[in-house]
C-alpha cells in the first residue's frame, strides 16, 4: 500500500501531529483490570516521515509505523526478546496512550494504557 502523496505544507502538518508522540510515556501493563499497576516505559525518541524509533519496556522499537489519516493518531511497532517477538498497536486519544500487545510465542494478548511523564 503505497501513502497519499502530500504538499510539503501538508508534510510538515503531519510532522507536527506525530510530535504527539515524541517523549516518555508511563504505560500500565497491569494483566488484570482487578490487578495492580504494573508500569513500563514506551518512550519515542524520533519521527522520520511515518516512521519513529524509540524502546518500550526496555526494548528497542522495530518497524514504527504511524497512520494519521483517520481521528486519531494510530501506531504499531514490534519489539523482541532473546526468545519472542512481541506486537503492538495503539492510538492516541484527549493526551492518553492505549495499546494492545501480542506475542504469539507466548500464546497472549494484553491491553495497556497510559500517559506522558511531564517532568
Amino acid at each position: 500500500m503505497s501513502w497519499p502523496l502530500h504538499s510539503q505544507s501538508s508534510e510538515d502538518t503531519i510532522t507536527k501531529s506525530f510530535n504527539v508522540l515524541i517523549g516518555e510515556w508511563n504505560i500500565d501493563l497491569r494483566p488484570t483490570p482487578e490487578s495492580e499497576g504494573y508500569y513500563q516505559k514506551f518512550k519515542v525518541d524520533q519521527i522520520d516521515g511515518r516512521t519513529f524509533q524509540g524502546t518500550f519496556y526496555g526494548s528497542t522499537i522495530n518497524d514504527g509505523y504511524i497512520n494519521n489519516q483517520w481521528k486519531r493518531l494510530y501506531f504499531a511497532f514490534s519489539t523482541s526478546d532473546s526468545s519472542n517477538s512481541y506486537y503492538h498497536s495503539g492510538y492516541i486519544l484527549e493526551g492518553k496512550i492505549y495499546g494492545i500487545s501480542y506475542c504469539p510465542g507466548r500464546a497472549f494478548t494484553a491491553p495497556w494504557t497510559g500517559s506522558k511523564d511531564m517532568d
